[in-house]
């Protein structure tokens, strides 16, 4: 998918970004609000990550502003025998990027890769309940809610419900 806006471009996923890919992670992590890590990861186990995405040629894209990451979105298959045919869902957009399309677009590629590259047959995320704004986007994807659970995270004294979706590919 071709997205363009203010030269942001969507791209497949590199070692040549592992370095702002990593930043990116970090950043939206800090944000203590859209995913599991708080802190994000270190560059070493970023490359390490990338470059696995890169050697299996898995569904990773990044939305690239400048030469800076600035969104991304991942499908990694499970590696257990039985699992294979299903992959996990992860994605982020930096705060000033939001509501630009970025997450939609790059959400796109990255399922249209899973299908078509991968062989995935059912691709599945959790979201916090908090983040309805990312539910509405999995849900206009056909994500449908598979299950919850009740008081899973609890930052700074506020507990936050998970929200398990899947589709069919």
């Amino acid at each position: 998918m071709a997205f363009s806006d203010k030269n942001i471009t969507i791209v497949k996923a590199s070692l040549q970004y592992a370095a702002s890919f990593c930043r990116a992670v970090a950043s939206v992590a800090r944000e203590r609000k859209y995913l599991a890590t708080l802190k994000g990861f270190g560059l070493e186990a970023t490359k390490k990550f990338v470059g696995m995405i890169e050697a299996n040629d898995y569904a990773q894209f990044y939305a690239i502003d400048g030469g800076r990451v600035v969104g991304w979105c991942d499908i990694v298959p499970k590696t257990q025998e039985g699992f294979r045919h299903v992959g996990v869902l992860g994605m982020g957009v930096l705060k000033s990027y939001r509501g630009k399309g970025l997450g939609k677009a790059l959400m796109a590629e990255a399922l249209r890769h899973a299908k078509k590259v991968n062989s995935l047959e059912i691709v599945e995320l959790d979201v916090f309940e908090s983040n309805l704004n990312a539910f509405k986007l999995y849900e206009s994807f056909g994500f449908l809610v598979e299950g919850r659970k009740i008081r899973a995270r609890k930052i700074d004294g506020i507990y936050d419900n998970v929200i398990i979706m899947a589709r069919q590919l």
